[in-house]
């Protein structure tokens, strides 16, 4: 996976709002920066959108409010980004109290 692909999953988790969808093209916006746009949305539309904790509505993107999709995330995101588990538990809400189970 891309590093944007990583930055849009955290983008995705820190914004979540109760499993609220954030279009795609705000999305992007928020990830982009000074990146260009038409390959951050080659990458959401590639990569991003194929992960299975990732979900999309006629409303946009979101990383759904159960247990196991946040599990998903968190695994995910604990393998693809330097971002603490710390950090990671306290942004996903639905974690269990013994994530991560390998420390």
């Amino acid at each position: 996976m891309s590093d944007a692909a990583a930055e849009f999953v955290w983008k995705l988790a820190r914004r979540h709002s109760w499993g609220s969808p954030i279009p795609a093209a705000q999305l992007v916006r928020l990830v982009a920066g000074t990146e260009d746009h038409d390959e951050l949305r080659e990458v959401l539309e590639n990569e991003v959108i194929e992960l299975p904790f990732v979900a999309q509505s006629p409303d946009g993107l979101y990383i759904p409010n159960g247990q196991d999709a946040h599990i998903a995330a968190a695994d995910w995101l604990r393998e693809q980004t330097a971002v603490s588990d710390l950090t990671i538990k306290a942004t996903l809400s639905r974690l269990p109290d013994d994530w991560p189970e390998d420390v």
